[in-house]
């Protein structure tokens, strides 16, 4: 007679893990006078949880050092190489676009997915043909786009991926320096979302100081990985004015159970802190628009519609539903620029857009 065998009872399992009532700052405000409390609350436990206090200790005294290039002028802009050491060790390259004119202009920054050199996809700068194909194809040089709408426009490369990657050359990690680089920095005490977060902030420390650059106006855009620290960077820092993330905005965990984003979107104890549309919610009464493709098989649209419905509900109860706008596109993984635009010229005025 053989012996029983239990596995996991996978419903009730989940059911446990991922329970509700156990988030401690997820929002409950009824009325918009309840908001600011909540976020006042929720917005330190985020910038916590996700390891920027370890970071900023880790940082402590460092003053980043940044590098342009040589500036080469095109038709209507120009762009420049740049780097910036946001904290010790690590050399962020970045792309600066700025318009012709002595401004101040509106910021927009650009962080990118999961993508080697992929802030060179974000200025229109292909490898080959098909990737040229593919750029125009799916409207990813938005940096572009958004200088030719008259902003200075940044677009970093993404800690994580190449060059500023941690290389998995061990093959421990699935042969992912996205998961590489999540996995080194979650045993200090940090995440890799955090890690890209704070590498946002200090673009933005940087730029806000240029006389080209009008720091009340400041927009950030990113497709797949780069909406999620999108969403992350402005839920933390309020300079953020306008948030469009693209193709990355879903429930964190489904109501199956299953976890829908990457492991280097990983945040321990995110679910006992909120769900993704309570860190949503932590960019009202600022202005995002959320746009996902209705042909993405990355995530459920059942899904992506109950974090949308949730995110639509802190906004209106905080009196602000006009600032919250959510759009499929026809198609995949990627950006949809008459989806984004049009928002963005209503909330970040600028005569150019």
């Amino acid at each position: 007679m053989g012996t029983p065998t239990r596995g996991i009872e996978l419903d009730r399992y989940f059911g446990g893990l991922f329970r509700s009532d156990a988030r401690a700052f997820a929002c409950v405000a009824t009325s918009p006078n309840d908001v600011p409390g909540w976020q006042n609350r929720a917005r330190p436990a985020l910038r916590h949880l996700i390891g920027l206090s370890v970071i900023e200790t880790d940082s402590s005294g460092h003053v980043p050092r940044i590098d342009l290039g040589e500036p080469e002028a095109f038709d209507d802009y120009t762009r420049q190489l740049g780097v910036i050491e946001t904290e010790p060790g690590v050399h962020l390259p970045f792309w600066f676009l700025t318009p012709p004119g002595a401004g101040p202009f509106p910021l927009g920054i650009f962080p990118h997915g999961h993508e080697d050199h992929g802030m060179d996809t974000y200025v229109g700068k292909a490898r080959d043909a098909a990737h040229q194909s593919r750029i125009d194809r799916e409207d990813r040089d938005v940096a572009v786009q958004a200088v030719r709408r008259g902003l200075v426009a940044i677009a970093p490369n993404t800690r994580g991926f190449l060059p500023a990657n941690v290389p998995d050359d061990r093959e421990r990690h699935g042969k992912r320096d996205c998961r590489c680089q999540a996995i080194h920095c979650l045993l200090a005490g940090r995440t890799a979302i955090g890690e890209r977060v704070w590498d946002l902030s200090a673009l933005i420390d940087w730029a806000s100081g240029l006389p080209i650059v009008d720091s009340k106006r400041v927009l950030m855009m990113g497709n797949s990985g780069g909406g999620v620290a999108t969403l992350y960077a402005a839920a933390c820092d309020a300079r953020v004015t306008v948030a469009v993330p693209s193709c990355s905005y879903c429930s964190i965990v489904g109501l199956d159970g299953r976890v829908h984003h990457c492991d280097c979107n990983t945040v321990p104890g995110i679910l006992r802190f909120g769900e993704f549309w309570d860190v949503a919610g932590l960019i009202a009464p600022r202005a995002l628009a959320i746009v996902n493709g209705n042909q993405d098989l990355l995530f459920p649209l059942a899904e992506v519609d109950r974090a949308v419905e949730e995110c639509a509900r802190i906004f209106q109860v905080a009196g602000i539903p006009e600032l919250f706008e959510h759009h499929y596109g026809d198609g995949g993984h990627r950006f949809y620029a008459d989806l984004m635009w049009p928002f963005v010229a209503r909330n970040l005025p600028c005569p150019a857009i």
